[in-house]
């Protein structure tokens, strides 16, 4: 079954939502994958169980996106934890306390306990865990300095010695890399492990406030029901700060759904060979691990004159065997003007004329 949706963050005003909800759901979309950040979180809580309500109602299935917490997720937006839990942040191999939480660090994953916990409030039908990963130098200075990386705190060295017998080192080498990689591995199956033991759907669910080996059983009398997980890789090759072998995380039993963000550059001359080369890397990889598989459309800065690009990546990841495509973002992003396409009108009208047409096949 072919499934599609697209990424929500304009609004919070319930009257508006439901008009794009309404939207969303006549462009084609099946699903709506709305941003939960900390500001969400701390503020917006009962106003996102009602757009999740909205959603519903517009017959969309609802995914929550840890959208830029900690600073180690994908998103436009800040983090207050880092600015409060200095002991938690990512120490640079310079020493330099970075804007971004230590993904080995117990403070910030019982910090996302609690996120996980205050997201199945309203529960959601998927977890979409958008791009983990170590702080992101440019990948061109990442490339050059072996010492712009991170991270090096006390608690990444006592475990690094741990591992690997010796002290971990301040420039760059393979075990550095492969402890980095295997630290968000932990980081993502620790995650997602929670959220299939905590998952339970319905209203005003009692939710536990425990780690995880001390969490009650919960709903009692209730009919439990599947959440699944799903994961956006960074789509860089050989990427310093994410996930370098995919197959690591598709190995992961409670992870679901498993895709990758083909974004291409203004002026790009071939979209359907970028697109399709990371959606039959994807569709492989999802065929051998029973997963499903995903492709990420752009939606953003997309330049006046090249919309049909848009519906040529669509038809590329279908073609290459994806039936799960989603786009970032709603309406051509419009409403971000750091992100936003020169015609998001355009843009939303050729994706949702795409998806439709797909369904027809």
């Amino acid at each position: 079954m072919l499934k599609t949706g697209v990424s929500y963050f304009g609004s919070r005003i319930a009257r508006h939502v439901r008009a794009d909800m309404r939207d969303i759901a006549r462009h084609g979309c099946t699903f709506v994958v709305h941003t939960y950040s900390e500001l969400d979180q701390e503020f917006y809580q009962g106003t996102m169980s009602e757009i999740s309500d909205l959603s519903r109602a517009a017959g969309l299935e609802v995914w929550v996106d840890p959208w830029a917490v900690g600073g180690v997720f994908g998103g436009e937006s800040y983090s207050k934890f880092v600015a409060v839990h200095l002991d938690a942040r990512q120490i640079s191999a310079k020493g330099v306390s970075l804007p971004a939480a230590c993904l080995n660090n117990a403070r910030f994953i019982d910090f996302m306990y609690a996120w996980i916990r205050s997201a199945l409030e309203f529960s959601p039908d998927v977890f979409f865990w958008d791009e983990p990963h170590f702080y992101l130098y440019p990948l061109d200075l990442m490339r050059k300095d072996p010492s712009m990386w991170a991270c090096r705190c006390a608690v990444c060295r006592k475990k690094f010695k741990k591992q690997f017998s010796y002290g971990m080192p301040a420039l760059l080498n393979d075990d550095i890399r492969c402890f980095k990689e295997d630290s968000i591995i932990a980081f993502l199956k620790t995650m997602c492990d929670y959220v299939k033991e905590c998952g339970i759907a319905g209203d005003s669910p009692v939710i536990s406030h425990q780690s995880p080996e001390k969490s009650e059983k919960r709903g009692v009398g209730r009919a439990r029901r599947r959440v699944n997980n799903a994961l956006c890789f960074l789509p860089f090759k050989g990427s310093l700060a994410g996930i370098i072998d995919w197959s690591k995380a598709a190995r992961i039993p409670s992870l679901d759904i498993i895709g990758t963000d083909p974004y291409w550059k203004t002026g790009e001359k071939d979209v359907a060979r970028l697109v399709g080369r990371a959606s039959k890397r994807v569709y492989a990889l999802s065929s051998r691990y029973g997963k499903e598989a995903q492709i990420w459309i752009m939606n953003l800065r997309i330049k006046k004159g090249t919309e049909k690009d848009i519906s040529v990546a669509v038809k590329t990841a279908y073609d290459a065997g994806v039936r799960n495509i989603a786009a970032w973002s709603y309406r051509g992003t419009g409403c971000m003007s750091y992100l936003a396409s020169d015609d998001p009108e355009k843009v939303w009208g050729t994706l949702g004329r795409t998806y439709i047409s797909l369904k027809k096949r």
